[in-house]
């Protein structure tokens, strides 16, 4: 089990100050995806010069062009590189020959994907290395209205229905049909709060942005999270 820092929110300039604060404590440091459309594959390329023993991801979501787009990034010294589960096999198999070829491997993102267990075995089968899910965490936070006062029968009902009651019901579908050949990673508001019940369902990646980055203490709460791996 490993815990990924994903670099969603703070500045460009910030980045390297929050890296070198957390790197004793996190396994993969991603350069999130508003970054790269910010400062492009520079800022990749900078944290793997600064840390060349670092597993970097880089969140490029490809939806087409997957060959080409993975080795640019691999090229600039992504370890992994995200791909939108949606994309078509074409793109993805393109994307996973890149990664074969330069030592890489290939995250599928399941944002969007209304069959997690079927995508999950063809994705598998296409090579991907990591299936990442969506924990419903956010979502069990949006159905906490004024409906659940006025009416907690009928508020239990739909977030049973939306599967607000079982947060981590994707990566249990990942789980449960993948052979181990591609491995689950999870991302959705993980926290002090959550991370024991994260942990008890045994992904290979938890992804933490928020929990991490915008903490007063970001080495503080790295390392806090970690504990929870080995208890």
């Amino acid at each position: 089990m490993r815990l990924q820092v994903t670099l969603d929110t703070p500045r460009i300039d910030q980045c390297a100050e929050i890296v070198d604060q957390i790197h004793e404590y996190v396994d993969v440091v991603e350069v999130g995806n508003p970054l790269i459309v910010e400062a492009g594959l520079g800022l990749v390329e900078a944290l793997r010069n600064e840390y060349p023993q670092m597993s970097i991801c880089a969140d490029a979501k490809i939806v087409n062009s997957g060959h080409y787009i993975a080795s640019r990034c691999f090229e600039r010294g992504a370890s992994i590189v995200t791909i939108m589960g949606v994309a078509a096999n074409q793109t993805i198999e393109g994307a996973v020959g890149a990664a074969e070829l330069m030592g890489g491997e290939i995250m599928a993102d399941l944002t969007g994907i209304a069959d997690i267990a079927t995508r999950s075995r063809e994705l598998e089968e296409l090579g991907v290395r990591y299936l990442c899910g969506h924990t419903g965490y956010e979502d069990r936070q949006l159905a906490s209205n004024p409906l659940s006062d006025a009416r907690p029968g009928i508020a239990q009902a739909i977030r049973s229905i939306l599967g607000y009651d079982d947060p981590l019901r994707e990566l249990d579908l990942i789980r449960a049909n993948t052979t181990g050949a591609a491995l689950p990673a999870i991302v959705g508001r993980i926290s002090e709060e959550n991370i024991d019940e994260v942990v008890a369902h045994g992904p290979e990646l938890i992804l933490v942005g928020r929990a991490i980055v915008g903490a007063i203490a970001p080495a503080h709460a790295a390392a806090d999270l970690r504990e929870h791996f080995v208890r």
